[in-house]
């Protein structure tokens, strides 16, 4: 890529409307001097501005952006080094200035890099160093111009692929949705028994399953740019946690486990329903999928103070009988994609997504061993929602 054209890159990059040949500005009092490196740069595919003083600079510059500026120190009404902190101001780093100066003394080359000065050439100018100073600018921007180009296209491909996400997902929860009615209304209308009433459940928990991964997968991005924010209201856990269970209970059933739930009376919080049901599922799916079989999954709800505090903390416990987690899993089980013991289940999926929602709520999941279960998930969030002093603590 030669100089040329990488002005012209630079100035597609970072203006609306690119132009046929980068512009070089060229700001020097000696009209002889600035003619002839007007007319070098002119032979090599540049588009020259001449200006003969400060204040003529800036006005082309304003009127029309230049790719590259040549500004001489010591030019009349307003000197080099006014015009180069200027030029900054307006254009910042996207505009490179090149100094050619006659002056001597060192303080006045620290005294123009100060106000902004990317390089410097001493006068009497050497035409064939100035254009090699500017294929030096070129090689030294090659990058930036790549990079951004690649950050543009990367922007593109990301938007692209939010808004294929969104459609597929929106196509495929209505589908599911459709289908969990219809076997719902089997459910009700059909006088089933033994194994095709099972299979018929079965097949009803598998689609409210997948209806949920839909959502977890749509939810994950929204939440890690937190653009969604938990719709909150006061929550009947028990509830909502007896619910939850009796769609896992025959799939623990399945696996010869069974569930035991601890949960005081009218425990109710301040949270997402939706989105704590959903975190629900998740860690109660994972507790069927790894406890051994004829094993025990234990849920149990408590509220917390802490001490010298009025405000509580919901805190909910999973665990399961199943095998223990190796160090290097149970340090990054919550990361994003983190797959459970031989790759099975992709359970990282599911609890990166309670993670994030519990988070959301301004609380937090862990891994905490408890006497009974070496394996359990605890989940604690304020039980009077986001910014109450238990989110702080």
């Amino acid at each position: 890529m030669t100089a040329a054209a990488t002005l012209l890159a630079v100035d597609r990059a970072t203006t609306a409307e690119p132009r046929l040949r980068p512009r070089i500005l060229v700001a020097e009092d000696q009209e002889a001097v600035r003619r002839a490196i007007a007319r070098t740069l002119r032979r090599r595919g540049f588009d020259v501005s001449e200006a003969g003083d400060g204040v003529q600079a800036l006005q082309l510059a304003m009127s029309e952006r230049p790719d590259l500026a040549l500004v001489d120190l010591r030019i009349p009404a307003l000197d080099g080094f006014a015009v180069i902190e200027r030029l900054k101001r307006l254009y910042g780093s996207s505009l490179p200035i090149i100094v050619m100066s006659g002056m001597s003394d060192p303080g006045a080359r620290l005294r123009a890099f100060d106000a902004g000065a990317d390089d410097f050439v001493a006068k009497p100018v050497h035409v064939p160093e100035l254009l090699k100073r500017i294929d030096a600018f070129e090689r030294a921007h090659r990058a930036y111009v790549e990079t951004v180009e690649a950050r543009e296209r990367a922007d593109h491909l990301r938007l692209y692929a939010a808004e294929a996400v969104a459609l597929l997902a929106h196509d495929l929860n209505n589908g599911l949705c459709t289908a969990l009615s219809n076997l719902s209304y089997l459910q009700d209308v059909a006088s089933l028994e033994g194994e095709p009433a099972e299979a018929l459940a079965a097949a009803a928990r598998a689609v409210q399953r997948m209806s949920g991964l839909v959502r977890n997968f749509v939810d994950i991005s929204r939440l890690e740019d937190a653009a969604l924010v938990p719709q909150l209201g006061q929550v009947d856990v028990g509830r909502l946690l007896a619910d939850t269970l009796s769609i896992h209970q025959p799939d623990a059933q399945h696996h010869g486990a069974s569930i035991t739930c601890i949960c005081p009376p009218d425990v109710t919080a301040c949270i997402d329903g939706s989105l704590f049901e959903r975190v629900l599922h998740n860690v109660i799916g994972n507790a069927v999928r790894y406890v051994r079989r004829d094993g025990v999954i234990g849920v149990r709800v408590r509220v917390e103070s802490l001490p010298g505090s009025t405000e509580e903390t919901l805190v909910v416990d999973v665990g399961n009988t199943g095998p223990t987690l190796p160090d290097e899993l149970a340090a990054t089980l919550f990361d994003k994609y983190q797959t459970g013991r031989n790759r099975k289940a992709c359970s990282g999926m599911g609890l990166y997504f309670c993670r994030l929602a519990a988070e959301a709520h301004g609380g937090t999941i862990e891994l905490a061993s408890t006497a009974e279960y070496d394996v359990n998930f605890r989940i604690r969030l304020p039980k009077a929602g986001p910014g109450s002093a238990d989110s702080h603590n």
